[in-house]
């Protein structure tokens, strides 16, 4: 996109955020939302009384999505633990600056991890203030894997460790001290612009990969199952492209970044299901239950990112977004308005 078009786009964008607040500031009605208490600690919890409510299919799902995460996350440590060089892919961007994608998915791998844990809090306190202090940290990684986007794959600032202190403190300040419905408000619109962020930027790297390298083939292969090397060829390839291969499983393209959007897709729907349905166990239920998809995916990303070579003699080169200030500019502007309609959309559907 030209610098023109980017500028009209940000101004466009801004307009409709600004007509979007203007019209959320009579709204104080919706926010007179009944609070229901915790299962287990009788706190007061994040959401209102929840019409049909089961507690055992609630929390078996949330159970079972804890679970899958855990294991989702071990093996995304193991595949990434030690990456032979003919299997490691680069973050290129505009600069042909390289970066192995070893962190990203290792950020990935903690993404796992801590939303599990997440999980696991959610069970025994249910969401509310108890519970901000392990959601905090799943929103930290995705400000992670932002960054990491954003610097070109790999956090390089030595200034990021005091930002992301920073968020966490204000961001869990306001969700402890706030009054209801405030305190979920808050930290339901900030999650939600860091979704909404993570599928615009996933969304771009699909786009880019494939535009920058096109339907370059890759071979994949199984590591895991080392064996006797042989010569693979097919009918793009000459004869001086040789691939290793053992046990091969098919034909790999750079359009297997598409995994990453999906997986935040996935969650970004549930996140916004459960804003506009709030009073539906059911709602509750398929948030949880998004996660079984969500990291599989992500893991899955990961398998590929590790387990693939190249055709001789090309790379593996995932494409990073532009990070020029005005892209960003509309990025995080398009996160915000996205946000806020979700809310709008959510206080009209309980009026």
């Amino acid at each position: 996109m030209s610098k023109t078009k980017t500028i009209i786009a940000i101004i466009t964008v801004g307009i409709s955020l600004g007509i979007l607040l203007l019209s959320l500031t009579g709204a104080k009605d919706g926010l007179n939302i009944p609070q229901d208490n915790g299962t287990h600690t009788g706190f007061p919890a994040w959401h209102p009384p929840l019409k049909g409510y089961n507690d055992e299919s609630l929390e078996a799902t949330i159970i079972f999505s804890a679970f899958v995460m855990a294991i989702c996350a071990y093996f995304s440590f193991k595949w990434t633990s030690q990456v032979p060089e003919e299997f490691k892919t680069y973050f290129i961007d505009k600069n042909i600056n390289k970066t192995p994608t070893t962190e990203f998915d290792r950020l990935i791998a903690w993404y796992a991890t801590i939303t599990s844990l997440t999980g696991i809090a959610y069970f025994l306190f249910d969401v509310g203030k108890m519970w901000v202090t392990t959601g905090v940290l799943h929103n930290a990684i995705e400000v992670m894997i932002l960054f990491a986007i954003h610097q070109g794959g790999s956090v390089k600032s030595s200034s990021f460790p005091a930002w992301i202190i920073l968020y966490v403190l204000i961001t869990s300040a306001l969700s402890l001290y706030l009054s209801w419905p405030a305190d979920a408000l808050w930290f339901k619109m900030q999650g939600l612009v860091l979704d909404y962020f993570l599928a615009i930027q996933f969304a771009r790297i699909f786009f880019g990969s494939c535009k920058g390298i096109g339907d370059e083939g890759h071979r994949l292969f199984d590591a895991e199952n080392p064996g006797r090397t042989t010569i693979i060829r097919d009918s793009n390839t000459s004869e001086n492209d040789v691939i290793v291969d053992d046990k091969s499983v098919g034909y790999f393209r750079p359009r297997y970044t598409l995994l990453l959007f999906f997986a935040d897709f996935a969650h970004i729907f549930g996140n916004v299901y459960v804003t506009i349905w709030a009073f539906e166990v059911h709602s509750y239920i398929l948030f949880s239950f998004t996660y079984c998809i969500t990291f599989p995916l992500y893991t899955y990303f990961i398998y590929l990112d590790t387990h693939t070579v190249a055709m001789r003699p090309a790379q593996k080169y995932i494409v990073v977004p532009d990070a020029d200030k005005l892209n960003v500019i509309l990025v995080i502007l398009s996160a915000i308005f996205l946000s806020f309609l979700t809310a709008k959309i959510s206080m009209d559907h309980d009026n």
